[in-house]
């Protein structure tokens, strides 16, 4: 009897998964889902950039038919006799030409945000370079209406117009170019989450998001960048090493970037004097960037500094695309602390919590993290509750780091926290 129960047991069992095999595959699935969504998001933002290099085509097609234009007329503007008006009009267009505008726009084949410079004094530069032009667009407006102009003869009249408004076109061009430049500065903003910030991802999504990094345009740097940081956080130094050596020779948003991630890289291969340096370099080229922070509080956690990484996160806890990830990594680091500190947990806690009520939808490192927070303020049943909220969202490979946790919890023993 207890045989042929057994049979029929094993049976049934045999149907359900026959009749529900996505239950049967459901962790694979899962975990297989979450790469793919990652690689799908990277592949958007490539494409995203691609569109955007099409735009440098257009710009440069604008760009050398205009200056083909202001070339053809120039024999009619010799015809033209009277020299008061070649002088004035002349003196005007080499004003303007003095202020490198168009300078500006014969270093189109460069990289976005090759000639931007992210400090405050290049900003101001631009500004007062713009008010110039506006100024000199204003000169040439007047000098347009002005009566020596009128007495000219029709023809001369229509040469002067013609490239007055070839002139207007120019700046529009390199205006345009001036934007076009300063946006492929915020692609490495889209890249960023993709460079697991905070080491979550699970090996699957870590080598998902590496692939389809890698599979860019040459002339995708901030694409280049974000596969850097992911070998870096990866352990793969050396490798990311190699990629920062072009990088940090671009000036431009991200070469502090690069220089701080560099300086990481160089101290996972234990070149301690190479990667002060480097971090030197970045903090000298730009101390505010919330990129370098980031990157400079993981240093500083790497070096047993946790008063500067206390510094660099609690900066970053203002900046809204990074304040939840910056709380996160406080609590964690207050977690950390808590042998030394007791005092430390409550603030653990309430920094993890504040950052997992703003997570839309809860994710498993959202909840793991505020249960690493809760054990560490011995609050043992609100722990575990969280960790096995956490281990429902996870990956398999993500489970087994909660099911250590967990352990610790339940057998009230300490749990090391890595930062």
């Amino acid at each position: 009897m207890a045989s042929f129960l057994s049979v029929q047991t094993g049976l049934l069992l045999a149907v359900l998964a026959f009749v529900c095999p996505q239950d049967a595959a459901k962790e694979p699935a899962d975990k297989a889902d979450a790469a793919g969504k990652i690689d799908k998001a990277i592949r958007k933002v490539h494409e995203d950039y691609d569109d955007y290099l099409a735009q440098k085509k257009k710009l440069v097609e604008s760009y050398e038919s205009l200056q083909a234009s202001i070339k053809q007329s120039e024999a009619e503007w010799s015809r033209i006799q009277n020299e008061g008006v070649i002088k004035q009009f002349s003196a005007i267009q080499s004003a303007m030409n003095s202020m490198q505008i168009s300078n500006t726009i014969g270093s189109i084949g460069s990289a976005p945000g090759g000639n931007t410079n992210p400090n405050d004094f290049a900003m101001r530069q631009q500004l007062q370079q713009q008010l110039a032009v506006n100024r000199m667009m204003e000169n040439m407006n007047a000098f347009m209406r002005s009566q020596e102009l009128q007495q000219l003869g029709v023809e001369a009249q229509r040469t002067i117009r013609t490239r007055f408004e070839t002139i207007q076109k120019v700046l529009k061009v390199e205006e345009d170019y001036r934007q076009w430049q300063s946006a492929g500065n915020r692609f490495f903003d889209k890249y960023w989450k993709f460079t697991d910030p905070q080491k979550e991802f699970s090996t699957q999504e870590s080598q998902s998001a590496l692939a389809a990094l890698q599979e860019r345009d040459k002339e995708n740097l901030a694409a280049q960048l974000a596969e850097a940081l992911l070998l870096t956080n990866k352990g793969d130094y050396s490798q990311a090493n190699e990629l920062l050596e072009s990088l940090i020779e671009v000036q431009g948003p991200l070469q502090p970037i690069a220089m701080m991630c560099k300086a990481l890289a160089l101290d996972g291969m234990d070149k301690d004097r190479e990667s002060k340096l480097a971090m030197q370099s970045s903090i000298k080229i730009d101390r505010t960037n919330p990129y370098c922070r980031w990157l400079r509080a993981r240093l500083a956690c790497k070096q047993d500094q946790s008063n500067i990484a206390e510094t660099e996160w609690k900066a970053l806890t203002t900046v809204a695309t990074m304040q939840q990830d910056a709380k996160r990594a406080m609590a964690l680091l207050y977690a950390q602390r808590v042998t030394k500190t007791p005092s430390n947990a409550g603030r653990a806690v309430t920094l993890a919590s504040e950052a997992h009520e703003k997570q839309t939808p809860p994710t498993w490192y959202s909840h793991y993290v505020l249960a690493v927070c809760l054990n560490s303020a011995k609050k043992k049943e609100e722990a575990l509750k969280q960790i096995d909220a956490a281990k429902e969202l996870a990956s398999q490979e993500q489970q087994e780091k909660c099911d250590k946790l967990k352990e610790a919890i339940q057998q009230d023993q300490p749990f090391e926290i890595k930062l």
